[in-house]
């Protein structure tokens, strides 16, 4: 063993460096003494009570006496006309005409504003923009005007969007074309002079045969093509397909690049040539809450440059992209029907506007009343064994038994082994959603023309976009995969 190894090291040091660490001793020191005086609880003074030497002292105790025996009687008779309201149904709508606000509350209070700010619009069109943060300060807390100017904000930045547009796109979920179209803004671009386009995104979550019927179905009244939008990570340099969605192989379209761009933007610049613009033509893109809007914009620049998500309410302003010399884009927040109209056939079958919003992703999850409701909608449409398969399940009876096991297999439990349903119709729906739930609509057998639709309009939309040449191609290219 070396010698000396045993040794204790020296303390002595640098009269410089020993200077060094007394100062940073006594500056942390006096830093902590500062950070003590500032954070130091201020303690509440005691109420001294009334004091003996103020002039009508027995008045004053009289009155804070009376003030507190009205309180008491105002309580007593709110008592009496809660249980008067509670017999009649009328509980909810009394408590948020109060500001007072239960679990599942919020909802209600949105739709009922949106209804109130649509009167007071008095627009011609009868939707607004459901780009609102449904957890926002003015929706939480209160009634009052401010959350209702939120609502009229939004329909202005979707108004915008219409005015400023000279060809709109019509994004739809190509699992369900018909249950997110927008009658009324098709209504309203009819009697203009600009023109619609429907754009069938998300058409990798449908069969191919399913696919042409719908494009058949929806191109009897407009311009209809088939979109599937990138879902590439990166920022930059989205990849692009060179052939179009009817024509590529299924690997392609399960993959995370993008279907149909090339077929739309040449759409776009053949109306500039066949309408003689110099200029380049705005777009204004538009449609229900997570349809894809953002990512349709997204996957046309091949860059990210409108933020995207599976939570509604993302785009809450309108954006303008410029793609290139001749195209404008304009990304528009999602529209909500501002009534129940709208949705009367669904209505019936699911039980009210909250399930079928739920199942179109336009509102959170946790502005539901009753998360039992969309479960039993997505049961009617969906078979008993493809649910059984996909989450791995015993045979089950109803939603609630179906819920139970849901819970069980994912481990949903709460405290004492209780099965905990609201998370286990949260995670139900988030499949729904996100297109883990398989699902497609048939459309219908006979073809029944709009009521605000006519031959002339029909001729007039499509004037301008060379369908027939995008048609002819995809036959043409057919065929020589035939021989």
């Amino acid at each position: 063993m070396s010698k000396g190894f045993h040794k204790k090291q020296s303390k002595r040091m640098l009269a410089k460096r020993r200077y060094k660490i007394e100062k940073k001793v006594r500056d942390q020191k006096k830093k902590l003494k500062k950070q003590e005086k500032s954070f130091k609880a201020t303690k509440n003074p005691k109420d001294p009570g009334i004091p003996n030497s103020l002039p009508f002292k027995n008045e004053v105790i009289k009155e804070f006496r009376g003030a507190i025996q009205k309180e008491k009687s105002s309580r007593s008779s709110l008592r009496e006309q809660m249980k008067k309201i509670r017999q009649n149904g009328k509980e909810k709508e009394f408590l948020l005409s109060r500001g007072i606000f239960g679990k599942g509350d919020r909802f209600f209070l949105l739709k009922k504003q949106i209804e109130d700010a649509a009167k007071a619009n008095k627009q011609s069109v009868d939707i607004i923009s459901s780009a609102v943060d449904l957890e926002s300060d003015g929706i939480q807390c209160s009634t009052s005007g401010s959350s209702v100017s939120n609502l009229k904000n939004y329909h202005k930045e979707f108004q915008k969007v219409i005015e400023g547009s000279d060809v709109l796109i019509e994004v739809l979920d190509a699992r369900d074309p018909l249950g997110t179209r927008c009658p009324d803004v098709e209504k309203a671009l009819v009697s203009s002079d600009k023109r619609l386009i429907l754009l069938l995104n998300k058409v990798d979550l449908v069969p191919r045969e399913n696919l042409v019927a719908w494009l058949g179905y929806l191109r009897k009244e407009f311009p209809t093509l088939p979109f599937k939008a990138s879902t590439q990570k990166q920022k930059n340099h989205l990849a692009r397909a060179k052939r179009s969605v009817l024509q590529t192989t299924e690997a392609l379209l399960s993959s995370s690049k993008e279907c149909g761009a090339k077929d739309l933007v040449s759409l776009l610049k053949n109306y500039c040539r066949s309408e003689g613009i110099k200029k380049s033509i705005t777009v204004g893109v538009v449609g229900l809450p997570n349809v894809g809007k953002s990512s349709v914009i997204n996957t046309l620049k091949c860059t990210k440059v409108c933020n995207v998500g599976a939570v509604p309410g993302i785009t809450k302003v309108a954006q303008k992209v410029v793609l290139d010399k001749n195209i404008e884009l304009l990304d528009c927040p999602g529209i909500v029907y501002a009534s129940e109209k709208h949705f009367k056939d669904v209505i019936d079958n699911n039980k009210t506007l909250a399930s079928v919003l739920a199942l179109r992703n336009c509102i959170p999850f946790e502005q539901l009343d009753d998360p039992v409701q969309p479960i039993e909608a997505i049961l009617s449409r969906i078979k008993k064994e493809n649910l059984m398969t996909l989450y791995k399940l015993p045979d089950f009876t109803d939603s609630s038994d179906f819920l139970a096991k849901v819970a069980r297999r994912f481990g949903y439990l709460r405290k004492d082994g209780i099965v905990d349903i609201e998370s286990a119709a949260k995670k139900v729906i988030n499949d729904w959603n996100n297109g883990n739930i398989n699902y497609v609509t048939e459309p219908p057998e006979k073809y029944e023309m709009s009521s605000y639709i006519s031959a002339e309009i029909v001729t007039k939309m499509s004037k301008g976009f060379d369908m027939r040449s995008l048609e002819n191609e995809d036959d043409e290219m057919g065929e020589d995969e035939a021989k």
